[in-house]
């Protein structure tokens, strides 16, 4: 358990997964952490006996992130954003320009509900050192997708973040970061190479991969 602000009373429990395999729950935190609001963090190992057992306490959905305050529970990550967004909006978790908005909220949907063949191929591990050994034609083809949407956000904004300030959408894509540099894929672009330093040194980011470091974790094996 952790309080991420100086607090006597956290405003909600965010219970999440292994930091370093959960990229969902990695989502949510950032967005929890970004929030500005105080949260005890609640955590259960994944892939474990009692793993659904545990998530039972606080949702029937067999998942996290789940977000509990009070009788209310939130569940699934890009609705605990919105929520977030809504319990602090002097955070400014999206921008503030409607229609910079409107496109932030399309690409943190997309990363949401897209890109099947990456999330398959390169699991987020953020303790691995071996780049992939193949990548097939539908990876690559998301992985220029991705590369994509960020470059022509940077255009417009100029960073550092893809829209500016940190935003939602940048706490969706922050595990493909790390699955980039994790899986050794190779980035040419200054841009976009600015930007993924940028994520990595973003104090909440920073704050996560120290914890998902000290776990105690069994590697995954293919």
């Amino acid at each position: 358990m952790a309080f991420h602000v100086h607090s006597d009373k956290p405003y909600f429990d965010l219970i999440i997964g292994d930091k370093t395999y959960s990229s969902w729950s990695m989502r949510a935190w950032l967005v929890a952490v970004q929030s500005g609001l105080p949260f005890k963090e609640i955590n259960i190992k994944l892939d474990e006996p009692k793993t659904a057992a545990s998530i039972a306490k606080y949702t029937d959905s067999g998942k996290v992130p789940v977000l509990k305050q009070g009788k209310r529970v939130i569940w699934d990550s890009l609705a605990i954003a919105e929520y977030l967004n809504e319990l602090s909006p002097q955070a400014q978790l999206w921008p503030e320009d409607a229609g910079t908005r409107a496109l932030a909220r399309s690409y943190a949907a997309e990363m949401h509900s897209g890109f099947p063949n990456l999330r398959t191929a390169f699991s987020m591990d953020l303790k691995r050192t071996t780049p992939a050994r193949h990548i097939t034609d539908g990876t690559r083809a998301e992985i220029k997708r991705i590369l994509k949407m960020w470059k022509d956000a940077l255009q417009v904004s100029e960073g550092p973040f893809l829209f500016g300030d940190f935003c939602i959408a940048d706490a969706f894509f922050a595990p493909v970061v790390f699955r980039l540099v994790n899986y050794g894929i190779k980035i040419n672009d200054k841009s976009i190479k600015q930007y993924m330093k940028n994520i990595q040194e973003h104090h909440g980011v920073q704050f996560w991969v120290e914890e998902a470091m000290a776990e105690k974790s069994k590697p995954l094996e293919f």
